[in-house]
């Protein structure tokens, strides 16, 4: 609702009293969107603390989305998982308005920004788990990417994807979501 008169629509919100941002959107491979403290960050900072919705259309393929929430973030990833933020049902309960809320802003975005008119195209979302990837700046192609980075990688992952996209031997769409959830790990 906020922003809906102004020239771009807010990427800021509150989603049940927690703070979400949206830090990322692509379809394709190509970034759609990249949130104003993404774009504050020096450029060697790597950030796993995402979470990655895929926003179903019926033209193609999906849209990604990626957010910001430290207290989900910390809740999940804890010891506590789910418990930590008030039980699986609450935390499907977020999930679930935040992946709407989300939903509504990159149709908003896609319509007042690019002038693509996604308000019918998009058809539902899912909502990933945590640590599915890691938003790293990638010099070679000028934007922050959502790489795929689960659990059961290494911690250099994040690194050499992205080098490997920089010497060229690795391209871009084979390290991000470009038509299904990206992996977890655990599946």
């Amino acid at each position: 609702m906020f922003g809906m008169f102004g020239s771009k629509p807010a990427s800021r919100f509150k989603v049940m009293n927690h703070d979400v941002e949206v830090a990322s959107v692509s379809r394709g491979g190509k970034v759609l969107f990249t949130g104003d403290t993404v774009n504050a960050w020096p450029k060697t900072h790597l950030e796993g603390q995402i979470f990655e919705v895929m926003l179903r259309s019926r033209s193609g393929l999906p849209y990604f989305a990626y957010y910001l929430c430290k207290d989900y973030y910390f809740a999940v990833a804890s010891p506590a998982g789910a418990g930590g933020f008030g039980g699986p049902f609450r935390t499907e309960e977020f999930r679930t308005a935040v992946s709407q809320r989300i939903g509504l802003f990159v149709a908003e975005h896609l319509l007042k920004v690019m002038k693509v008119d996604a308000r019918a195209d998009i058809v539902g979302f899912r909502h990933n788990r945590v640590h599915t990837n890691v938003l790293a700046f990638v010099p070679t192609l000028g934007e922050w990417h959502a790489i795929q980075h689960c659990d059961a990688e290494d911690d250099d992952a994040t690194d050499r994807k992205v080098s490997g996209v920089a010497n060229g031997s690795v391209n871009i769409k084979d390290v991000v979501a470009i038509d299904a959830i990206s992996p977890n790990g655990r599946d």
